[in-house]
């Protein structure tokens, strides 16, 4: 996957590169979005990063350039904003569905937590992690202190976690075991 990058402030460029890094984006960088515009066909990016402030009046028709299909098919084109877009420009980022770097992108900020759960056979194993939500999902990381017998999308009946403050109590499914990494994702609070 191919990520294009435009900018010429080093902050943008320090603040998007490690955060499509970790997607897995392959990253290329132009300062001019004009070179980016002749370029893009054979660059074919599977998504474009741009700020309005740096280009107020390009970004729309880089967005629209890239929607035409030119530079590929499926681009999704995302600006970094450090201050709000006016009105008419959201109104137009949204009719050209162009997202937000940020609110797609942002780092997920975790909770440390102590989880309890049992598993199918009944044995109980207290775990401390790491908990996130947002407004679409809910999910727990942790690495087992003990063995335990979870696979790839193991239900879980009875999952109570304790983020300092409260307790709250839910099912769970195993989203992924990653080596001895485990992620949950709480299906019924």
């Amino acid at each position: 996957m191919k990520a294009l990058v435009i900018s010429d402030r080093s902050e943008i460029i320090d603040f998007v590169t490690p955060l499509l890094k970790e997607k897995g984006f392959d990253l290329i960088h132009y300062k001019w979005i004009i070179k980016a515009l002749d370029n893009i066909e054979e660059i074919q990016p599977d998504v474009v990063v741009l700020s309005a402030e740096e280009y107020p009046r390009h970004w729309k028709i880089l967005a629209g350039f890239v929607q035409s299909g030119i530079g590929g098919n499926g681009v999704k084109v995302y600006l970094y904003e450090t201050t709000k877009l006016s009105v008419e420009d959201a109104a137009k980022a949204d009719e050209l569905g162009v997202k937000s770097f940020e609110k797609e992108f942002k780092e997920r900020q975790f909770i440390s937590v102590e989880i309890a759960f049992n598993e199918l056979h009944g044995m109980i194993h207290f775990e401390s992690g790491k908990y996130y939500k947002d407004e679409e999902l809910i999910e727990f990381q942790f690495t087992p202190e003990n063995k335990v017998s979870l696979t790839n999308d193991s239900y879980l009946n009875y999952v109570s976690f304790f983020d300092g403050n409260d307790i709250t109590s839910c099912s769970a499914e195993v989203k992924e075991i990653n080596g001895n990494n485990i992620s949950l994702m709480v299906r019924e609070l």
